[in-house]
């Protein structure tokens, strides 16, 4: 029995299960999910990080095969939007209006006692939903009871205002977050009716389980990026592979002004990683 230490400082029985799922999702074979877990079981120790678990099987991955490899640093590469100049409210509403949401980024809605300004606004069916979008840049972050207080308080301001008919009326509010939530945050949510959206939160309908399910990879993920690369799409609101993958190298080149060259291993990459997900 090998004990870890998770990123919250908890100390926890390794369990292969949640390394060879994560292995499979991003599109390994159970052949290959077990030759990871029979190495990475030789080089583990008790008190081992999760961190350095995750580096371990990242590194393996790598050298069996690059594409799957990215995409097993998914999170890493959701939580390099930020320093990479994509806000995530920004990537997040990609994501959703892909999956059939009308989308409006950071709308200032009038409420019963103050203006608030709102990171995404969703419609879809009878559907009007405000999103209160908390993003994280380091690993074992939790959102927790007090954003999910503040989100759903701001919500009660709206939804006064809109029933007294003065104001946009929001049938329903989510918290959306890169990472995971406390287990204050799901109680509190749960008996207040806010929905919230993370990282394998809900269960099976995760933020993940969003993005993988139509590949809306974030260009975060590919290594062959340079910083100044990263800039001119973000500058472009080029933010998923899709983006590249679906034009061509001199059309991106006129957005941004990389070079073709540059952009033709770009894009390569790019489509590794799509076609192969």
């Amino acid at each position: 029995m090998v004990m870890i230490r998770k990123a919250s400082g908890a100390i926890e029985e390794f369990n292969t299960d949640k390394v060879v799922t994560a292995i499979l999702r991003s599109g390994g074979t159970p052949d290959m999910a077990d030759r990871v877990i029979k190495n990475l079981e030789k080089r583990l120790y008790n008190g081992i990080s999760t961190r350095e678990i995750y580096k371990i099987t990242f590194g393996i991955l790598n050298r069996e095969q690059p594409s799957l490899a990215s995409r097993y640093d998914l999170k890493g590469a959701i939580m390099r939007l930020g320093p990479a100049g994509f806000p995530f409210e920004t990537y997040l509403g990609e994501v959703l209006a892909e999956h059939g949401y009308k989308v409006k980024l950071r709308q200032r809605i009038q409420g019963k006692c103050v203006e608030h300004e709102i990171d995404i606004i969703l419609n879809r069916d009878d559907e009007h939903t405000m999103v209160e979008c908390k993003y994280h840049k380091d690993y074992g972050t939790y959102t927790g009871l007090k954003e999910t207080l503040y989100t759903y308080a701001r919500f009660l301001d709206m939804e006064e205002c809109g029933r007294e008919g003065r104001c946009e009326d929001f049938t329903g509010v989510w918290l959306a977050t890169n990472t995971k939530f406390s287990s204050d945050a799901i109680r509190y949510s749960r008996c207040r009716g806010v929905r919230l959206l993370g990282w394998r939160y809900p269960p099976e309908e995760g933020i993940e389980n969003l993005i993988e399910s139509k590949g809306l990879y974030p260009i975060t993920i590919l290594r062959k990026l340079d910083r100044s690369s990263k800039k001119r799409l973000s500058d472009a609101n080029l933010m998923l592979l899709k983006d590249l993958t679906e034009r061509s190298p001199a059309e991106i080149s006129s957005d941004t002004g990389i070079r073709e060259r540059i952009l033709r291993g770009i894009i390569e990459e790019a489509r590794g990683i799509a076609v192969e997900g």
